[in-house]
C-alpha cells in the first residue's frame, strides 16, 4: 500500500513539474500588440523587426495606460531576429494578442510576397484575423506613436480597421488570411491600407495595390474611397456633385452594384456595370426645388459614373486587379486553362460601361 502511495505521489510530482515547463504566468510574459517589419541598408541583415510590447497597468485611462515598450533588431530572417529579441527582454514574448502586422514602404516596394510573410503564417499564436498594413514611411515610426486618445497600446489602430470605433469611407482594411490568399489566387491581387503619423496620431486615406510581388502604386484619398466602395460595398459615404446647374453633395445610405464581362468580341471587350444608390442631400449651395428633382439625379448619376470608370481605368492601366475581375471571368467560363490566359489578353483592351441609377430620397432636415 505504501508503494502504492509513494508511486502514486511520484507521479504527481512529475506531472507538476511538465506543466510548470510548458506555461509562464501573465507576469512572466510581454504582450506583442503589433509587430513592424521594415528593410535596412545592411545586406547581412536586411530586415528589421520592431515589437510594440504593452505594459499593463492597474487602471484603464485613455492617454495615460497606452504605456508600452519599442524593441527592435536587425537580422536575415524574422525567426532570428525574434530570437536575438528575447535577449533585449526579461519577459517571454507572447504573439497570442497581436493583432496587426505594418510593413514598410520601402520593403513593400522592393518585395512583399509569400517569402515575406511566411513567418507569421507559420506561427501559431498569430490569428488569421490579424489586421495588415504599410507604415509610410516605416512601419517601426507607425508604431511608435502614442495618441492621446488611446486606452490600451494599439487601440487606436484596431477601432479604427475593424470599424468598431469610427466609421470612414478612406479606411481601407485587410487581412492577414486574405492578403495571402491573393497573393497566389489567380485574377486577384493584393492590397493594403497606408497608415502615416500625423503629429501625434494616425492617418489612414490611402491604399497600396500590389502585384504577386511588390507595391505597384498608392491611390490618393478620394480614389481609395471609390476603391473601398468597389471592393467591400460599403453603404455610407458621400459623393459631391459639381455642375453649371447644381452643386451638391450626397449622403448614400444604400449600395450596391452588378457587372457582366462580354468577350464576345476580343478586339473590344466590355465590362457592363450597373450601380444603385440611395441617399439624400447632405450639403448644397443652392436650394432645392422640387420640381427639378429628376436634374439633380442624373447630374448626380453623371459625377458618380466618371469617378468609379475612372478609378477602373486606373487600376487596369497599372496592370493590377484587387478587385477580382479576373477571378470573376474564371469562375464564368470552363475553358480549364486557357480561361486565364484569355483574361491576361483581354484586361488590358477592356472598356468600361457604368450605369449609376440614383434615388434622391431628400434634401436633408432643410426644406
Amino acid at each position: 500500500m505504501k508503494t502504492m502511495l509513494s508511486m502514486l505521489s511520484l507521479s504527481m510530482l512529475f506531472v507538476s513539474l511538465l506543466s510548470g515547463c510548458g506555461f509562464k504566468d501573465m507576469d512572466k510574459r510581454f504582450i506583442v500588440k503589433a509587430v513592424g517589419i521594415d528593410k535596412t541598408n545592411d545586406q547581412d541583415n536586411p530586415l528589421r523587426v520592431s515589437l510594440k510590447l504593452a505594459i499593463p497597468s492597474s487602471q484603464i485611462k485613455p492617454g495615460q495606460t497606452n504605456t508600452f515598450q519599442i524593441v527592435s533588431d536587425d537580422a536575415p530572417t524574422i525567426t532570428e531576429a525574434v530570437r536575438h529579441l528575447k535577449s533585449k527582454v526579461d519577459k517571454e514574448l507572447d504573439f497570442s494578442q497581436s493583432k496587426i502586422i505594418i510593413f514598410g514602404k520601402k520593403l513593400a516596394e522592393e518585395r512583399l510576397n509569400n517569402e515575406t510573410i511566411d513567418w507569421f503564417l507559420r506561427k501559431r499564436e498569430i490569428q488569421g484575423m490579424t489586421f495588415m498594413a504599410l507604415g509610410d514611411p516605416s512601419a517601426e515610426q507607425i508604431i511608435k506613436i502614442k495618441p492621446k486618445s488611446e486606452r490600451l497600446p494599439g487601440d487606436s489602430l484596431f477601432l479604427s480597421f475593424d470599424q468598431e470605433g469610427t466609421e470612414s469611407s478612406f479606411i481601407v482594411t485587410e487581412y492577414l488570411f486574405d492578403f495571402h490568399r491573393r497573393l497566389s489566387e489567380k485574377g486577384l491581387d493584393p492590397y493594403l491600407p497606408v497608415i502615416r503619423p500625423l503629429n501625434d496620431m494616425y492617418l489612414i486615406d490611402q491604399v497600396a495595390v500590389f502585384d504577386k510581388e511588390k507595391v505597384k502604386d498608392i491611390l490618393n484619398p478620394e480614389e481609395t474611397r471609390v476603391f473601398n466602395e468597389l471592393s467591400k460595398k460599403i453603404s455610407k459615404f458621400e459623393i459631391e456633385t459639381r455642375t453649371d446647374t447644381v452643386q451638391f453633395a450626397l449622403s448614400v445610405s444604400k449600395f450596391g452594384y452588378t457587372y457582366t464581362i462580354d468577350d464576345s468580341k476580343t478586339t473590344s471587350p466590355v465590362l457592363s456595370m450597373h450601380m444603385k444608390m440611395r441617399g439624400q442631400a447632405a450639403e448644397s449651395s443652392q436650394s432645392f426645388n422640387y420640381s427639378k428633382w429628376s436634374l439633380y439625379e442624373q447630374e448626380a448619376e453623371k459625377e458618380a459614373a466618371s469617378r468609379y470608370e475612372k478609378v477602373l481605368m486606373k487600376l487596369q492601366s497599372i496592370g493590377v486587379d484587387p478587385l477580382g475581375l479576373g477571378l470573376r471571368y474564371r469562375a464564368t467560363r470552363h475553358n480549364s486553362e486557357k480561361e486565364w490566359e484569355q483574361w491576361l489578353a483581354l484586361y488590358p483592351l477592356l472598356r468600361f460601361h457604368i450605369e449609376v441609377n440614383i434615388n434622391l430620397l431628400g434634401s436633408g432636415g432643410i426644406k
